[in-house]
């Protein structure tokens, strides 16, 4: 599979679209400022949404599991997401 957007590179605040996957995925973070940070949020079966990890130039990719995911960015450092 070709590496796919999840989240544009930009600086401004925004979340992805919600990211359903039904197998290990790898996500990444790309076009990272120094201090750019992305929440990982896995949503829950009652449709809320909770903080269980983050991408940043420390951890730039995580292997995440079966789950609904979204990727929230804070205002501020560049960066976006991609999966592989």
């Amino acid at each position: 599979m070709a590496a796919a957007n999840v989240l544009t590179t930009a600086a401004t605040s925004a979340s992805s679209s919600d990211s359903t996957i039904t197998s290990a995925t790898l996500y990444g973070l790309k076009g990272a400022d120094a201090d750019a940070k992305v929440f990982i949020e896995l949503k829950d079966d009652g449709g809320a949404y909770n903080v269980i990890g983050t991408l940043s130039r420390a951890e730039p990719a995580k292997l995440l599991y079966p789950g609904t995911y979204r990727f929230r960015r804070p205002a501020g450092p560049t960066c976006g997401v991609y999966t592989a």
